[in-house]
């Protein structure tokens, strides 16, 4: 028997209350958890705003166990945590924003990716920034 592991927090258990709050529109687009041996590994949960989507993520991992050398990163401070942030090349001209915290044995992140139907001029790592800010209270430690 091997020693029990620590269920992995479930992006989409944060109240509609705090989305709404965050401007977030709390119905789902989509979620999904990925498991291996039986264990969940990785788990995600989106949103929208006006014009860009939010992926919350659920790693069983550190930041930086998925990390890219391509990826600049930067530490910031959000709130008392310590967060990493960096942005993800979807195509030359559609960029998105993360910002991770680690947690626990675990991490979680938050995507802000331009919606393609209703692109903004907003940066999407401000964007990011103010939408982890902004739920950071319903974040695992």
């Amino acid at each position: 028997m091997g020693e029990p592991v620590a269920e992995l927090w479930d992006p989409c258990s944060i109240p509609a209350e705090a989305l709404v709050g965050a401007g977030v529109n709390p119905t789902r687009l989509g979620s999904e958890t990925n498991s291996a041996n039986g264990v969940a590994e990785a788990s995600f949960c989106s949103y929208a705003t006006d014009s860009f989507q939010l992926t919350v993520y659920s790693f069983r991992s550190p930041i930086e166990a998925r990390s890219s050398p391509a990826e600049v990163r930067d530490e910031i401070d959000i709130g008392d945590r310590r967060a990493t942030r960096f942005s993800r090349s979807i195509t030359p001209t559609w960029v998105s924003c993360i910002v991770g915290f680690n947690a626990r044995s675990s991490s979680v992140e938050l995507e802000a990716r331009p919606d393609v139907n209703a692109p903004s001029d907003e940066n999407s790592c401000s964007v990011a920034t103010e939408l982890a800010q902004s739920l950071l209270p319903q974040l695992p430690r």
